[in-house]
């Protein structure tokens, strides 16, 4: 099919909007009842149903979509298979010395593309294929440590993403052990308040004990003034004792 594609039609592939293809006007609910009850073999016979039937996807070679050739395997096209010459010998070779070189190289081919551009301009495409056949294997060097720097580029976002992680977790630790400590002085405060409670409950069913007594004794033999000012009763003490527990409990639910 993409063989016999007229030119135009190849055309509209490379396009950064293609059209649909031609065939798409067979996808109908009658075709598609029709394929759903015909098998495999006479899908693929038939003039209309083949165009239905989804291709096998590639296992090998090359693919066309949208215009462009991907290759199945994802990999490195060697300069050989991209038809241009490698300026660099094969084998295991210091990369950074080659690109080095050919750095140098194309560096001495600008000069001599400028130079014939002044003297005659009419050999410039020679020249200028030659810029760009050093500029392609500068980068087929570059590209062959892609694998290695997308690893390393994965090394280093997981060890932010722990670093974050760490810092989270270490966060998390020291407002829980400031709350355990919050919630045990109030576990305190509560008791205290609850023992004032029961002190006070128990003096006002028995009436005033000695302590009392003894209490009431003093305030006849102070002066006048000290008399005059009421002391905080254990009503008020524990009033103010329960309004400390909510204030509290309402922080810790903020």
């Amino acid at each position: 099919m993409a063989e016999s594609q007229h030119p135009q039609q190849q055309q509209q592939l490379d396009a950064s909007y293609p059209a649909p293809p031609e065939y798409f006007s067979l996808f109908t609910d009658e075709n598609l009842a029709r394929l759903a009850n015909a098998d495999a073999d006479t899908a693929t016979e038939d003039p209309t149903l083949k165009y239905l039937v989804p291709p096998p996807p590639p296992t090998e070679g090359t693919y066309t979509n949208f215009g462009r050739l991907w290759q199945v395997e994802d990999r490195l096209p060697t300069l050989a298979e991209q038809k241009i010459s490698q300026l660099y010998p094969d084998g295991p070779i210091d990369r950074i010395a080659e690109l080095k070189k050919l750095n140098h190289l194309v560096l001495f081919e600008f000069l001599d593309l400028v130079d014939v551009l002044i003297k005659d301009p009419s050999l410039y495409a020679a020249r200028t294929e030659r810029v760009r056949e050093i500029f392609v294997n500068i980068h087929h060097l570059i590209n062959e440590y892609r694998s290695h720097q997308a690893k390393e580029t994965l090394k280093l976002m997981l060890r932010q993403q722990i670093d974050a992680k760490r810092r989270t977790t270490a966060a998390i630790l020291s407002r829980c052990e400031e709350l355990e400590q919050r919630i045990v002085a109030l576990k305190i405060e509560a008791s205290e308040v609850k023992t004032r409670l029961a002190a006070s409950n128990s003096a006002a069913a028995g009436g005033p004990s000695k302590d009392d007594r003894a209490e009431e004794e003093n305030k006849t033999s102070l002066p006048e003034d000290s008399a005059s000012e009421p002391l905080p009763s254990m009503a008020k003490i524990a009033d103010s004792g329960m309004k400390n527990i909510l204030h509290s409990i309402q922080e810790l639910k903020l």
